[in-house]
């Protein structure tokens, strides 16, 4: 369960700062914009952007705190402000993957943590992330965070999409597919219709698992 003052008061002060990079963005003010951007993670989180820079999504929630009603909020606001960096940097032409994906990662974990969406814009930016990321491979362990995070958002068919983006010869994959396809069928048909993998797709999806 999420402090909500505390979560609040971090969510003011993150709007009032992802304003201020809008302004800075729209007057192509980007290396101040990063400034910004990396002023903001220390002030708020207590991180230098170095570290931040250094770390990975997992390494970094590690030291957001081990009690999830501060960590998770954390990860969320750390989430929004490296999305942020990634879109100034890539305006000013440089490589942004490695980023976004720290930033997809750090979102989705703290989706899947809390069981709900943090922000009224929680799922929007994962899927914003998703879609400049498409075409990247990103690590198995990623990818089954998004596949978690499609599936318990009921659009079963980007689930599995995701899933079919795990290589087969993954330790575990055909468990974890027959898993999977096992609680899509314990949804209703109007479930999985709205979900757009009726069940008759469901069924063809595991017995393709099963014939691998």
């Amino acid at each position: 369960m999420i402090e909500q003052d505390y979560f609040m008061r971090m969510v003011s002060e993150l709007g009032r700062i992802l304003s201020r990079i809008l302004f800075l963005k729209e007057q192509r003010e980007f290396p101040q914009a990063v400034t910004e951007i990396q002023t903001a993670g220390k002030a708020l989180l207590g991180i230098d952007h170095v570290m931040i820079n250094a770390l990975s999504a997992e390494q970094l929630r590690g030291l957001l705190g081990t009690d999830p009603a501060m960590a998770v909020p954390r990860a969320y606001v750390l989430g929004l402000l490296l999305a942020e960096e990634a879109d100034v940097r890539a305006l000013m032409g440089e490589e942004t993957d490695l980023m976004r994906a720290k930033s997809l990662e750090l979102l989705i974990d703290s989706w899947l943590d809390d069981g709900k969406p943090l922000g009224r814009d929680h799922v929007q930016r994962i899927d914003a992330l998703l879609e400049r990321l498409a075409g990247c491979s990103l690590p198995v362990e990623l990818t089954k965070k998004v596949v978690a995070f499609q599936e318990g958002n009921g659009r079963f068919d980007r689930a599995e999409n995701a899933l079919y983006d795990i290589p087969a010869s993954t330790p575990g994959f055909t468990a974890d597919a027959l898993a999977f396809y096992r609680r899509l069928l314990l949804r209703s048909d109007a479930e999985l219709i709205a979900g757009n993998l009726p069940r008759e797709e469901v069924l063809e999806g595991m017995a393709g698992v099963k014939t691998r």
